[in-house]
């Protein structure tokens, strides 16, 4: 999460995910270590977590299988991956389960083609717990994978020691901690 100020002074929050939130940041690829995490002088590291959803419209073939789907039936479609816009996790791949995949660097561009049924992928659960309710979209398991929401994936603010947040930054990543706990 990074943040410029307004003409008046105020904090306005951006949002970006992978290399390219590290990248608004000043960080480079010498500040990472091997497994692509943030380097450990930076504070706030985990402020949540959120449980993602590998789904797949109800139309596609997947959603139609009973049971845990085996490694090899993921092989024969689409997986929708959110790609890292950044050049700093070249060569890396988080989360990818099949043979084939379309890269795609928008969330909501992801979602769209989800519930169009062009592929399959793991979504926010937050993003798609109504499509699910729904019957939009129906939430998948595989055989090597862990349960429906079993993906969790961590939200960290990520911002330079030397330069942390003002008061609005800091008020607002107290808050997002203050929301994790429920």
């Amino acid at each position: 999460m990074g943040h410029d100020c307004d003409e008046h002074g105020e904090a306005e929050p951006q949002g970006a995910h992978g290399g390219e939130a590290w990248r608004q940041q000043g960080g480079g690829a010498d500040d990472l270590d091997d497994s692509c995490q943030i380097a450990e002088f930076l504070p706030e590291s985990d402020l949540m977590k959120d449980g993602h959803h590998l789904v797949a419209a109800p139309q596609h073939p997947l959603a139609a299988h009973t049971g845990p789907i085996p490694s090899d039936m993921l092989a024969q479609h689409v997986q929708l991956v959110l790609t890292d816009r950044s050049d700093l996790s070249i060569g890396r791949e988080f989360g990818v389960m099949s043979a084939t995949t379309w890269r795609i660097a928008d969330l909501g561009a992801k979602h769209a083609f989800l519930r169009a049924g062009l592929g399959w992928g793991s979504m926010p659960l937050n993003v798609v717990e109504a499509d699910i309710a729904a019957g939009a979209l129906m939430a998948l398991r595989f055989e090597d994978g862990p349960p429906p929401g079993g993906f969790i994936m961590p939200l960290s603010a990520v911002y330079p020691t030397a330069s942390p947040p003002g008061p609005a930054g800091r008020w607002l990543i107290d808050r997002l901690k203050l929301e994790a706990r429920g």
